[in-house]
């Protein structure tokens, strides 16, 4: 395995490494695609209450959130390729673990050290694309690199149809694909970006550089996680039945695979940091509107497919703005710093949202989602005034 700098690579060099980091975040979309619904219907079967399997999941992004701002280091120590591999085999090893300890007190442990390991291919992985891509073809490129995600994502949790939850089958086959997000990676032998030394502070000095992007990152992470865990709740208690808030959350889910390839073409054209306070506003009418959609089907189903495409597209503009405002060698500590908060806002979506609904009725999961994006505009107007470039 080489390394050199991006801007050296051959056409062919390119499009050879963002296949390879393409490619396998497919395979990491389907694997947690999979996995995620799969564990909790094993905990379901077994007995567990939900709130302790809703505890449980969180161990993962807990793992994620603690190791991440430690990424960047382990990227410089071990370089990317080999630490994506280590990262992968780990997870893998730590999955296996699972059935062999099945007990809810190990799987937090076990669920925690998955989380930490797929930190660093995650990470390694935006870090990565956003090192072989220029900003003038920067949307395009991370537009692609997001559908293939979201559609693995989308597509992953059909495999629980053919695999099960009885066994080991269920666990090797997750086990497998966990694998097979390292095969990908062997395109890249001879084009793997080679990044600058990065500043000790980089991590730390995200936060006070482009508060705009870590905003946006905490919106995008508590909505879209909100949304997934508790719109069908919503739906139900406002009196439809289960088969049409799933049906309804298909249609959000699909807005995150069909949009992010138009979104990527418009950011290209477009200023984004002015595309990213859209996203938020539309964020923010979404659910102010949502009860009158209600009642007029002819506009309910585009607008769910847009609410998910919007809300999932803050994430890949904010992705692009990194590559945009920070240099090669602040890349791995910018996206650590972006992550982490993805992370934070995932964590705490569904729990703010629940307390929203326990508090309010079901408009109260509607008012947190759309206080949320108020919160988020504030920051961008604060920005503005205060002329903080992103």
């Amino acid at each position: 395995m080489t390394t050199q700098p991006a801007a050296t690579f051959s056409p062919g060099q390119r499009l050879r490494s963002l296949t390879a980091v393409t490619a396998g975040a497919c395979i990491a979309g389907a694997t947690f695609g999979l996995t995620m619904p799969l564990l909790a219907l094993i905990l379901e079967g077994q007995g567990v209450d939900p709130t302790w399997t809703g505890l449980n999941a969180a161990a993962s992004s807990l793992g994620i959130l603690m190791f991440a701002f430690l990424v960047p280091r382990v990227l410089d120590r071990l370089g990317v390729l080999p630490a994506m591999y280590a990262s992968v085999a780990a997870a893998c090893a730590m999955f296996l673990l699972l059935p062999l300890f099945p007990g809810l007190g190990s799987w937090f442990v076990l669920r925690f050290l998955i989380g930490a390991a797929i930190a660093i291919h995650w990470i390694g992985s935006e870090t990565w694309l956003i090192a072989i891509t220029e900003k003038h073809d920067r949307g395009r490129i991370v537009a692609i690199y997001m559908t293939f995600l979201s559609a693995g994502f989308a597509g992953g949790p059909l495999l629980i149809g053919f695999v099960g939850t009885e066994g080991w089958t269920p666990f090797l086959v997750s086990a497998g694909l966990l694998a097979a997000m390292a095969l990908p990676l062997s395109l890249a032998h001879n084009c793997v970006p080679r990044l600058p030394p990065r500043s000790p502070a980089a991590f730390r000095d995200t936060f006070r550089i482009s508060p705009l992007i870590l905003v946006a990152a905490l919106l995008t992470g508590f909505t879209d996680l909100a949304k997934i865990s508790l719109f069908p709740v919503y739906i139900i208690r406002i009196g439809l039945d289960q088969d049409t808030a799933v049906l309804m959350l298909s249609a959000i889910l699909a807005g995150m695979v069909v949009m992010q390839l138009p979104i990527g073409w418009l950011a290209d054209k477009v200023d984004r940091r002015r595309l990213l306070v859209l996203f938020g506003a539309v964020l923010l009418l979404i659910p102010s509107v949502f009860p009158w959609l209600l009642a007029h089907p002819i506009l309910l189903w585009p607008v769910l497919v847009l609410w998910g495409g919007i809300s999932f597209g803050m994430y890949t503009v904010a992705l692009m703005l990194i590559g945009d405002r920070f240099p090669p060698a602040a890349l791995a500590s910018a996206n650590a710093a972006f992550v982490t908060i993805v992370e934070a806002g995932g964590m705490t979506g569904p729990i703010v949202a629940g307390a929203g609904m326990d508090a309010f009725g079901p408009d109260g999961f509607l008012i947190v989602l759309a206080a949320a994006a108020g919160l988020f505009l504030c920051v961008a107007a604060g920005c503005s005034i205060r002329r903080v470039p992103d």
